[in-house]
């Protein structure tokens, strides 16, 4: 017999073959996967050519101007132009301009600090001070040193000329050691240089030394500059919500500061727990106003990491005064998850690199107070682009938003899923816009909401799928044109970047911003009225949302735009990209909220160039140059207590180039209606509405339940009569820019460029104004030609 060879195979079993076949092709399926994701995700840089740099000068030898008899006592001449003188005091770094127009000269820091009434020693430093550093130590530890104690006094500082200017070379705090660990100081430059009717003063981050244990997160610049005191009359200017005004030494000693982020705070530094609603702060100006002479201040570079405080004397010093401060490093919390006793924090590594600017512009006579802060502010927007006077005249816009696509919760066999349904088809739409037509409003915005790619809470816009039973993409180009054989103009709603959860195709652990201290995706929602805490569902995980980091937001961008132009519509309506601004803190590649302006403001340019135009939510300044029409416009300010007045800053600023409205009317209290009209017409606000064709109520398990009065047979005719009221007065002054706001007691009187003045009352008695006689809670038209 013959001996079995032990080398001889066994066939192998068909169950082991199919084993090992799945085996390898999951294998080669995670290979694939980890590839796609890798390629997709982290090796993406495209985003990397919409950053920008900036050089930091070499300096040379300064040589100050020799005079007989210097404008400002004491100070060196460093440079002059056809408007103003530059001088310093090298003894103090104190730096004055004087204004050859009128010899006015405004300090940077108060001549006579030692004689402050309130001060006591810090703030007395503080008033010395061009700039104050709060740093941390390893141990996350906060402290605070200022540039006259801890650099001028111990005339520790040097100076150098820059082209059309100067700079100081501060080294702040000693380079000594104690003990195991290096003693903290810095090296900063702060330069100053003419430009026309400004001063344009720097900080260039790339100048900065830190040394030893120390980390800068905040530069609070300039506090003091054109500061006024007790014997002065004015106020301070501040971009709260509509606008504000701060009266000097108006005795509110116990009020705190006014202090808001340009742009509002970046999502991903600000605390879960939500307090109050309040307006951001849309434009990057303030200004101290006097009875002769107004200082506007402008941040033009690192606005999107600064704040703007301003304080009343009594309070710290003898002063009134205003200042930016520039968050130039943030801190995280690696448990913000967890028990908050427990917390530790950490820094990020390096300075955002950013050249920090602020223009100081010195305003005469023909820009006074408030309004000739706007003129001027409009007025160099215009020469430089970032708007557009429109001359168009006749009625006002009517605004209305239109709820169509719905997600809601249905059930299949037991299980929950999400499916759309119609509010207001685009049949529907259109008759709502034919009824307000018969009705006499001709110039109709409609903002169509929930459109297309699954409704209201629609899934991340990287292709564009109109949603069927509504109308499908014929019956959306049918109301495109209905809205404009109307005379009317049509919206498209889309949200770039707060994706919602309900997004099945959306990456959220690697497209969504996150937070530095544990890598947290960034996630957000509805404010739970028990926890005060803005991340919750609410029993409706559509309305909750994780924000699309900038660095993708060009892809998804460029898939949109490539798409949008085979759909005839006049216009999209971008709900958050005018208004939102953050950062990204993932740890291998920062995107910090200076870059991620330069990113947004890219994607702008291309929506600009698909030939659809463009209506924004609330917009920031940055958004103007794209704007054909901005909603949700707040015809106020916050009620801080520290300010005296609400005026229409932001309104004057482009009223004349770009349409607005006012935020939602549903919503308003009727017994106040009069008023809140009244406030329209004061501020040059166009009205805003929301409608459904359905029932308000059947939204009422869903995540819209919020928007509790929508029905257009409720609506219709307090809307109808709300707008003509309002267009009754604003349609005088349609494409005139608005020149002149003035408070005198119940009654405001704003003036256009062509001439108009319109007369608002708002007290219980009539009054008469330039001879013009205003009923009580009403208003009169002057200046008619």
């Amino acid at each position: 017999m013959k001996k079995k060879d032990k080398n001889v195979r066994l066939p192998m079993s068909l169950a082991k073959k199919i084993v090992i076949v799945l085996v390898c092709a999951a294998a080669v399926a995670g290979i694939a996967y980890l590839s796609y994701y890798l390629i997709h995700f982290k090796a993406y840089k495209g985003y990397k050519q919409y950053l920008t740099s900036y050089e930091y000068e070499t300096g040379t030898e300064l040589n100050f101007i020799s005079e007989a008899a210097p404008d400002v006592p004491g100070f060196k001449l460093v440079t002059e132009n056809e408007y103003l003188k530059l001088y310093t005091d090298t003894n103090t770094c104190n730096v004055a301009v004087y204004d050859k127009r009128d010899g006015s000269i405004s300090y940077t820091n108060p001549v006579n600090a030692d004689a402050d009434t309130v001060a006591k020693a810090a703030n007395k430093n503080y008033l010395k001070s061009q700039f104050i550093l709060q740093f941390y130590n390893t141990a996350v530890a906060s402290a605070t040193m200022d540039s006259f104690s801890k650099s001028v006094q111990a005339k520790k500082y040097s100076w150098e000329a820059v082209n059309g200017g100067f700079r100081y070379i501060y080294q702040v705090g000693e380079p000594q050691n104690i003990g195991k660990e290096d003693m903290t100081w810095f090296v900063i430059p702060l330069e100053y240089r003419l430009d026309g009717d400004s001063l344009v003063v720097n900080v260039p981050v790339k100048g900065i030394e830190e040394h030893g244990p120390g980390f800068i997160y905040r530069i609070q610049l300039l506090r003091y500059m054109a500061a006024s005191s007790y014997d002065d009359e004015g106020y301070i200017v501040v971009p709260n919500g509509s606008g504000s005004i701060i009266n000097f030494n108006n005795g509110k000693v116990g009020a705190a500061q006014y202090s808001q982020y340009i742009y509002g705070i970046d999502p991903m530094t600000a605390n879960y727990t939500t307090l109050e609603e309040a307006d951001d702060a849309r434009l990057p100006i303030f200004g101290l106003c006097y009875k002769d002479r107004t200082v506007l201040a402008n941040v033009e570079k690192g606005e999107t990491i600064a704040t703007i405080t301003a304080a009343v004397s009594g309070t710290f010093n003898d002063y009134n005064y205003a200042y930016p401060t520039f968050v130039v490093r943030n801190t995280d919390n690696l448990m913000m998850f967890g028990n908050s006793s427990n917390d530790t924090y950490v820094m990020e590594e390096n300075l955002y690199d950013v050249d920090l600017q602020v223009r100081y512009s010195f305003l005469k006579d023909d820009y006074p107070g408030y309004s000739g802060i706007a003129n001027y502010y409009r007025e160099k927007l215009i020469a430089e682009g970032k708007l557009v006077p429109d001359t168009q005249t006749g009625d006002i816009p009517f605004y209305y938003d239109i709820i169509s696509g719905v997600k809601e919760t249905g059930h299949f066999l037991g299980v929950g899923y999400l499916h759309v349904f119609s509010m207001t088809d685009f049949d529907e739409a259109g008759e709502i816009a034919d009824k307000l037509a018969a009705a006499g409003v001709k110039n109709q915005v409609m903002n169509l909401q929930g459109w297309f790619n699954e409704g209201y809470y629609h899934d991340a816009p990287h292709d564009i799928r109109v949603v069927g039973k509504l109308g499908g993409k014929s019956g959306l180009e049918d109301l495109n044109d209905k809205l404009m054989g109307l005379g009317g103009k049509l919206y498209g709603d889309v949200a770039f970047q707060k994706v919602t959860f309900a997004d099945s195709g959306f990456n959220y652990n690697a497209e969504s911003s996150c937070y530095y201290g544990g890598g947290y995706v960034a996630a957000f929602g509805q404010n739970d009225p028990t926890t005060l805490r803005n991340t919750a569902a609410l029993g409706y995980m559509e309305t909750r949302y994780d924000l699309l980091s900038p660095k993708f937001l060009p892809r998804y961008v460029d898939k949109f735009t490539s798409k949008i132009g085979k759909y005839d519509i006049y216009g999209l309506s971008l709900r958050d990209l005018g208004n939102t601004l953050q950062s990204d803190k993932k740890r291998t590649s920062i995107v910090d909220r200076e870059q991620a302006l330069n990113i947004v403001n890219a994607q702008l340019e291309k929506l600009d160039g698909t030939g659809k135009k463009l209506l924004f939510d609330n917009a920031n300044a940055y958004a103007f140059r794209y704007a054909n029409d901005i909603i949700n416009v707040p015809v106020d300010g916050n009620e801080f207590f520290i300010c005296d007045a609400s005026v229409p800053l932001y309104q004057m600023v482009i009223h004349g180039c770009i349409d607005y409205s006012s935020k939602l009317l549903n919503y308003e209290n009727k017994y106040d209606l009069t008023k809140k009209l009244l406030e329209l017409i004061e501020t040059g606000t166009a009205p805003h509405y929301q409608f459904t064709e359905e029932e308000s109520s059947l939204m009422k398990n869903t995540g819209l339940n919020r928007f509790y009065s929508t029905t257009f047979s409720v609506h219709e005719k307090e809307a109808v009569d709300s707008y003509n009221f309002v267009n009754g007065a604003l349609k005088n002054v349609e494409g005139a820019v608005m020149v002149s706001h003035v408070i005198d007691g119940d009654v405001r009187t704003v003036t256009y460029s062509n001439g108009v003045k319109i007369y608002v009352n708002y007290g219980s008695k009539p009054a008469t104004v330039d001879g013009v006689a205003v009923d009580a809670l009403s208003y009169a038209i002057g200046g008619m030609r």
